[in-house]
Formats: structure tokens, C-alpha cells, sequence
């Protein structure tokens, strides 16, 4: 007679969704947030913010095109808003991957470093460097689970 195994039960795993994606973006120092006049090829919305309540936590991948500019940085963060409509950090405090990014190439990290959630949220940049830097067909998509 054959031993019979023990199994360990299946959890049931949360699916993953899309909650924001934006292409084709410019991003520089005139500007500081996706929400700002950027449309959610999801939703179809534009500006306002993300809809962050059904998630704990994320994915946020970022693609750059081309960059432009002497020395350039970019940092991009992820925020949530508290009840009293400010804005709080909860990615990495240094960039998205943990690395400004200085060239054209994608990368990604979490939105959330251990936090909980809140209702909304954005995807937030700066940008650093001299002669004018520019970040250019940059792409945001945003997963969360």
C-alpha cells in the first residue's frame, strides 16, 4: 500500500488589476503629477485622482523614451491622501525602483513600502538637472492587489 501524502489547502490568491495607465507623457519641472490634466486610459478620466481603495498595495512600472538635458534625474513617487487632503508618501522615499533615473529605460517598484492604503492616490515626480531637462514618452501603468 502506497503512503498517502498529506496537502497542504490552496489559498485563494487576489487577482491583480490595472488601476491607472498613461502614455506618451512629457514629463519636466513645469509639472509634478499624473493627475494633473493627464487622462487614465482605464477610467477615461481626466485629472483628479486614483481610485486606490480596493488595494493594499502595487506595482507601478514606468517606461522613459528618451531624455533630454544636461545631468538629468527623475524620481517618481507614489502618494496617498489622508482625510485631511494632504498628501503622504508611501513609496520609497528615494524613487519608485530606488534609483533616480538618469536614461531612458523602464523601471518599477512598489506603491506601498509596508503602509495600508487609503481611498485616493498619485503618481508624482521631480525632475532634476540643468539645460531644461526633459523626460519624454514616458509611460505610467499601475497594478494593485
Amino acid at each position: 500500500m502506497a503512503p498517502t501524502r498529506a496537502t497542504a489547502p490552496f489559498t485563494t490568491l487576489a487577482s491583480t488589476q490595472e488601476l491607472f495607465r498613461a502614455d506618451g507623457l512629457t514629463l519636466n519641472s513645469n509639472s509634478d503629477t499624473v493627475t494633473a490634466n493627464v487622462k487614465n486610459q482605464l477610467t477615461n478620466q481626466v485629472g483628479g485622482v486614483i481610485d486606490v481603495s480596493a488595494v493594499s498595495n502595487g506595482l507601478l512600472i514606468v517606461n522613459v523614451g528618451s531624455v533630454a538635458g544636461s545631468s538629468p534625474g527623475l524620481a517618481v513617487f507614489f502618494d496617498v491622501q489622508d482625510a485631511f487632503g494632504n498628501w503622504v508618501l508611501t513609496s520609497n522615499p528615494t524613487a519608485i525602483s530606488g534609483v533616480v533615473l538618469g536614461f531612458a529605460t523602464p523601471v518599477w517598484g512598489n506603491i506601498s513600502t509596508g503602509y495600508n492604503l487609503t481611498l485616493n492616490g498619485r503618481i508624482r515626480w521631480v525632475v532634476t538637472g540643468t539645460g531644461s531637462p526633459v523626460f519624454s514618452g514616458v509611460s505610467f501603468s499601475l497594478f494593485g492587489r
